[in-house]
């Protein structure tokens, strides 16, 4: 599902996602400049993968009215970089 939230509020990527544990979200940042600063304000939140699709068209909307958009969160499914595995050589 997608939640369009819009918010008026400067969070943190970290306080983003805890407050949205295994989501993905879209955050709006004032300028490039800032985004090394990882805040921004959260505008839509997809709370499973059915949603991506929608969430992305979000962005994407955002995007051509000049907005600067982060895609940012996990779904948390299982796939990662780096995940370590045994090998018995």
């Amino acid at each position: 599902m997608l939640k369009i939230l819009n918010e008026q509020i400067l969070r943190t990527d970290d306080e983003i996602e805890d407050i949205y544990k295994d989501c993905k979200y879209v955050s709006i940042i004032d300028s490039y400049d800032k985004i090394g600063e990882n805040s921004g304000y959260l505008y839509c939140v997809s709370t499973s993968e059915d949603s991506f699709d929608e969430l992305i068209d979000e962005r994407d909307r955002l995007e051509e009215e000049g907005k600067i958009c982060v895609l940012g969160g996990s779904y948390n499914n299982g796939g990662a970089v780096g995940v370590q595995y045994e090998f018995k050589g």
